[in-house]
């Protein structure tokens, strides 16, 4: 994919960069969630389209996606394109929409031990492939944007940014969900989806420079109103861990940033993970969301709090 036929917004954005103006940095943080990760790329419409630049990315998940894709300069409107053409649930090894597909494909594979850590598996290969071709073998220096993947090392727990090497397998390690896909191996450790450590990375974005950052929160509320048998009950249980994880980072974000966050939550709660299929439906609420805020976050960077600059 090239990065032919950006739009006027991605023009002027670049050439904003470039011209050295005294403003504020503004970064993205992009959060996790499966096909509501495609209101991403309604968030970068509107920008894009008013002309806002955006100086510094950091995504975990379907955020590392569209994140990685935008910072090495790929046109949007290709970008969807090519997002809803794809069978994603296909190529990423995931099933179509029902969790119960995941019991399904990785009943066998959840108690059979496999030698990942020596070599990659035939399926991480394909993962990782696939993420090299969608950024034409791209590494981190190539990029347009500063940007890091946000991942999760499988043996400590730890979350280990990724700013090096290989931006194709930075977002295969990215979007690897344990039980579906073996750990990505990088550089000795052995990592995995960063929305298990942090759902939505705005402390990652700050750290790559930005003064002031937008945080894009996609993920749902629960997993369902009335859980019936026990797995049901055991996948509540996970979305209220994951709810309560994401509550509890975005307060402490908010604290410690004040006035230097905007926490952006596009109406997604409604769309299923794996519901990949389904593009233009997140994207129009991400797009939504970001125009109904749009005078704040012009007002926001124009006053640029005096602690952020």
């Amino acid at each position: 994919m090239g990065t032919r036929g950006r739009s006027r917004g991605r023009s002027q954005t670049r050439r904003r960069r470039e011209g050295g103006e005294h403003r504020p940095r503004l970064g993205l943080a992009l959060g996790g969630g499966g096909a509501r990760g495609y209101a991403h790329l309604g968030v970068l419409r509107v920008l894009d389209r008013e002309g806002i630049p955006i100086d510094a990315i950091a995504g975990t998940s379907m955020g590392a996606v569209i994140g990685g894709a935008y910072a090495g300069g790929v046109d949007l409107a290709k970008l969807e394109e090519v997002l809803k053409r794809l069978d994603l649930n296909k190529l990423l090894g995931f099933p179509h929409s029902s969790v119960w597909g995941v019991v399904g494909n990785t009943a066998t594979e959840l108690f059979t031990k496999r030698d990942w850590r020596r070599a990659d598996p035939e399926s991480t290969q394909a993962l990782v492939e696939f993420f090299e071709l969608f950024t034409r073998r791209k590494t981190f220096a190539d990029l347009e944007v500063p940007f890091a993947v946000v991942t999760a090392d499988i043996d400590t727990g730890e979350e280990v940014v990724l700013t090096r090497g290989s931006l194709g397998r930075a977002m295969a390690a990215g979007v690897a969900i344990p039980g579906i896909h073996y750990p990505v191996g990088i550089e000795g450790r052995f990592l995995v989806d960063g929305g298990l450590v942090n759902r939505v990375p705005a402390d990652v974005a700050f750290s790559l420079g930005a003064d002031l950052v937008i945080a894009v929160d996609v993920s749902a509320e629960l997993y369902t109103r009335e859980p019936h048998s026990s797995f049901e009950v055991l996948l509540q249980a996970e979305s209220i861990l994951l709810r309560e994880l994401t509550r509890l980072q975005l307060a402490l974000a908010r604290e410690r940033y004040g006035a230097r966050l905007l926490i952006l939550k596009p109406a997604v709660q409604h769309v299923k993970a794996l519901s990949l299929e389904e593009v233009e439906g997140p994207a129009r609420a991400g797009e939504a969301a970001t125009e109904a805020l749009l005078p704040q976050i012009r007002s926001w960077i124009e006053r640029a709090p005096e602690e952020a600059v």
